[in-house]
């Protein structure tokens, strides 16, 4: 279980091909491990703590954008999701509510298809810090209800003597 960020990249309104060059740039200044068959790095940052990062076409002119794993939460972690997503010139959807999209680069904004405006809260984000702002009420919603579900007595539940 996993708090999940997706990134996506957008020009002219469309679905369009983000800058896998400067974003490969951004994942290969730090430690990873890379599971070819998941399309899966698992990223270590500068706190020591981890996250995992679902992108294929990092090597060639397929990449369009890809969902960030969290199970930890800090500012290292932030820091590198928005370099990386700057990089890369990709927005950011957390699964969260309120639906919102952080925008790393100003010059995002104007590529969103039009109709994201009403129905989205838009974000301008300039760091890191101001990431972990923005998503701490979402993470910490997300925190409680994995909590819940780990703490949960699964021998209550008649049906999950069959899994």
């Amino acid at each position: 279980m996993s708090f999940d960020l997706f990134l996506v990249t957008f020009r002219d309104g469309s679905s369009a091909p983000a800058d896998a060059v400067a974003a490969r740039a951004v994942l290969d200044s730090f430690e990873y491990d890379f599971k070819p068959k998941f399309q899966a790095y698992e990223i270590t940052v500068g706190d020591g703590k981890h996250l995992e990062l679902y992108a294929g076409g990092l090597d060639d002119d397929e990449f369009s954008g890809g969902k960030f794993a969290l199970r930890d939460f800090s500012r290292d972690i932030m820091q590198f999701i928005y370099e990386f997503s700057k990089a890369a010139g990709s927005v950011i959807f957390p699964a969260m509510d309120p639906p919102c999209i952080l925008i790393p680069r100003d010059d995002l904004l104007k590529h969103l298809p039009e109709d994201f405006s009403s129905d989205f809260t838009i974000f301008p984000i300039n760091s890191g810090e101001e990431m972990l702002i923005v998503l701490n009420e979402g993470y910490d919603a997300w925190s409680a209800f994995r909590d819940r579900v780990r703490d949960s007595d699964v021998g209550d539940n008649p049906s999950s003597n069959d899994i």
